[in-house]
């Protein structure tokens, strides 16, 4: 089996090291070695490929089966079991900071929400509704607060 490669621009440099190359496997041939070579003009490349490596591709080609088609549906490793286990870690886990959140939130002690709380308020309208009468109350509160303060103020000037 000869693969050829044949380039007609090449540089004198490569032209030169063609030449060695065919000079090598001629010499190779000579010697008795496994290797079947071939010698071409000055402008090709040569792929010296041994008996063995013919032998198995012609074994290959021949013993070639069609492609074994991939399941429908892939199994997970371990029976998917560490991935169920890490689903239900990430899904308790978020639903922990969910909470956390509202409580915060409830306090008045929050100095924001998570992502996964926001993604919860948006798809849930009475949680939503909570946090809102929530904050709206709170806000009132701290109206009263400074109104209450404003007036002691006020007091203590006359």
């Amino acid at each position: 089996m000869q693969i050829n490669s044949t380039s007609q621009n090449t540089s004198l440099d490569t032209q030169a090291i063609a030449s060695k190359q065919a000079a090598q496997n001629t010499t190779q041939s000579k010697t008795g070695s496994n290797l079947i070579a071939t010698s071409q003009s000055s402008n090709s490349d040569n792929v010296t490929i041994s008996i063995q490596a013919t032998e198995l591709s012609s074994k290959a080609q021949s013993n070639s089966k069609e492609a074994d088609t991939l399941p429908a549906k892939p199994a997970l490793p371990n029976e998917g079991e560490k991935v169920e286990n890490y689903v239900e870690y990430r899904k308790a886990k978020a639903q922990y900071q969910i909470y956390s959140d509202m409580a915060g939130i409830a306090t008045g002690n929050s100095k924001g929400m998570s992502a996964s709380t926001a993604y919860y308020l948006s798809n849930n309208d009475e949680a939503r509704a909570a946090v809102v009468d929530s904050k709206a109350q709170q806000q009132q509160v701290s109206a009263m607060q400074s109104y209450a303060k404003t007036t002691q103020d006020i007091d203590g000037w006359y």
